[in-house]
């Protein structure tokens, strides 16, 4: 049989002292004042007041017709350039310009010293002196002969009369049986003699003629052809006159020609003159764009703070990368309109139109755009105004574009939104 003990009640200790038990119910409510505490914020939170402005601007969304553009950068170029070279070795003489000077056909811009040409053509000159002597002693030796033969062949003509009249004679006298037959043969003898002699003279004579006219033709042959070195030598020591077959502006010297007395080569480059009235502005446009530009349009170029207008007279069918090697360019050619003073090499900025959208939803340009660097606008709905997402679009001159987020006629704060970016709702106080 198992034995049971019996425990009283009333005789036993409680498992939680009293003093555990206080502290127990403290903590607890320390617990649920902290809770009560956060639900309080929370709720203050929640419950903030709506932010109220007063100073602001409103404007409308608006449709319209939106030009829209492209900037491109580029340089000022001056395709029409001469480069002018020493035509013969020199030395330098005389330097007449400068850098920048605007200079025309007739202008000297230096003066070479070339002592060999000019001791070329005082050679050529004696040479040609010599040969105009001789051409004239060929002439009158010529003549002299000519006229000797002649006097010679009129002399036996002459004989040849005589002769032909003895011969006459002789024979009526061997008719008359006065004289004998070999006095007629000898009469008829001496006068063929003399006719032969006529015949060899006026052979001389032709030949004579003939070698006279090859004699100065030859000698007139050489004196052309030294005539003709010397124009040569005068146009190579006229080049020593350095001038430009352009007019324009000096972009480039060599700089020996400013040391007189330098030896300057043959063939050496001694100025680039450039035609300024033939300036032009070359611009790297991103090939997106190419259908949309067309030879004549107009555009407005920045060069150096000035503001001018040009018009488009060419435009590249072979895409590059730009000089960022990010994209893909063609060269687009401008000429400015009107008169302008452009320097070569100065950097360009142009704004060009590529065409205008139908029915674009705008609104004007504003420090809205920028304000917190969001892409979001206060429509007004009542008293208050809503921030609201959208997309922008094209920017262009004073007006904005915007694609969505917004319609037609909607009133949207286009002041700053630099005090209240962070609040999905504002409340307008006039």
């Amino acid at each position: 049989m198992v034995e049971r003990k019996i425990v009283q009640v009333d005789d036993s200790a409680p498992l939680i002292s009293k003093k555990k038990q206080k502290q127990a119910v403290i903590a607890l409510g320390v617990v649920l004042g902290i809770v009560a505490i956060i639900v309080i914020f929370i709720v203050m939170g929640t419950s903030q007041k709506i932010q109220k402005i007063g100073d602001y601007r409103v404007t409308k969304v608006t449709s319209g017709s939106l030009t829209t553009s492209t900037e491109a950068s580029g340089t000022v170029v001056l395709p029409t350039q001469v480069s002018i070279v020493a035509m013969a070795e020199g030395y330098a003489n005389l330097l007449n310009v400068s850098v920048g000077d605007s200079v025309d056909k007739s202008t000297i811009l230096a003066q070479l010293d070339v002592p060999e040409l000019e001791k070329d053509k005082v050679d050529i000159e004696n040479d040609l002196e010599t040969q105009e002597i001789s051409l004239e002693q060929v002439v009158i030796s010529n003549e002299y002969a000519i006229k000797e033969l002649e006097i010679d062949i009129a002399r036996v003509e002459d004989d040849i009369i005589d002769a032909t009249k003895d011969v006459e004679k002789a024979k009526e006298l061997m008719a008359l049986k006065s004289s004998r037959e070999s006095d007629y043969d000898l009469a008829v003898d001496a006068l063929k003699s003399l006719e032969n002699q006529r015949d060899d003279l006026k052979l001389t004579l032709e030949k004579t003629i003939k070698q006279g006219e090859l004699d100065v033709r030859s000698k007139q042959t050489q004196i052309k052809q030294n005539n003709l070195n010397l124009e040569r030598i005068n146009e190579d020591i006229e080049d020593s006159k350095i001038t430009s077959p352009i007019s324009g502006s000096v972009l480039t010297i060599l700089d020996k020609l400013s040391v007189p007395g330098s030896l300057i080569e043959q063939n050496s480059e001694l100025f680039t003159v450039a035609d300024t009235s033939d300036v032009y502005i070359d611009l790297e446009v991103y090939e997106q764009y190419r259908t949309a530009l067309k030879v004549g349009d107009k555009m407005e170029v920045v060069i150096s703070s000035n503001v001018i207008e040009a018009e488009i007279i060419q435009i590249g069918s072979v895409a590059s990368l730009s000089s960022d090697s990010l994209a893909a360019t063609i060269e687009v050619r401008a000429k400015p309109i009107g008169n302008v003073d452009l320097t070569l090499g100065a950097s360009a900025v142009a704004e060009i139109p590529l065409g205008t959208k139908e029915n674009a939803l705008l609104l004007p340009r504003g420090s809205y755009l920028t304000s917190g660097n969001q892409m979001y606008l206060y429509v007004v709905k009542g008293d208050t105004a809503v921030k609201t997402k959208v997309t922008y679009g094209t920017i262009s001159g004073n007006e904005v574009e915007i694609l969505s987020g917004v319609e037609e006629g909607d009133q949207v704060i286009i002041s700053s939104y630099q005090g209240f970016i962070d609040q999905d709702e504002i409340k307008l106080v006039e």
